[in-house]
């Protein structure tokens, strides 16, 4: 083979390679730039992704993502009211009361927590 050809082929070889090496950094900097947005560690966030959970069925794991969020902040009043709604879709009617409850002693505006709470307190056999 000519080593003329043989140093284009060599040269379009390693073009290809920086290239390729250019986009897959490009890729990773834009993948790690989300993953900064979405901190696990944020309160909001666990919170958000209990309420899609809900939304979606999950109940289990929504009250999965609003206890991290209550261990992030403890007195986070909307999720210790939304894991007492999802506690009572699963079976749970003394733990939801106790959860709805928490959430009301933490903010008493809550008017959605009251309205829950009086409809569990008020339903028989629990």
């Amino acid at each position: 083979m000519d080593p003329t050809v043989l140093k284009l082929k060599n040269i379009i070889a390693i073009s290809c390679l920086i290239i390729f090496s250019a986009v897959a950094l490009n890729l990773f900097i834009q993948s790690n730039a989300f993953a900064m947005k979405t901190n696990v560690n944020n309160s909001a966030f666990q919170y958000k992704k209990g309420i899609g959970a809900m939304h979606g069925g999950y109940n289990m794991t929504a009250i999965q993502h609003f206890q991290k969020a209550l261990i992030l902040k403890p007195h986070f009043a909307k999720a210790w009211g939304k894991m007492g709604i999802a506690l009572h879709r699963l079976g749970f009617p003394s733990l939801s009361i106790v959860s709805l409850k928490k959430a009301l002693q933490y903010n008493p505006k809550l008017i959605w927590a009251k309205k829950y709470l009086k409809k569990y307190e008020m339903e028989p056999g629990r």
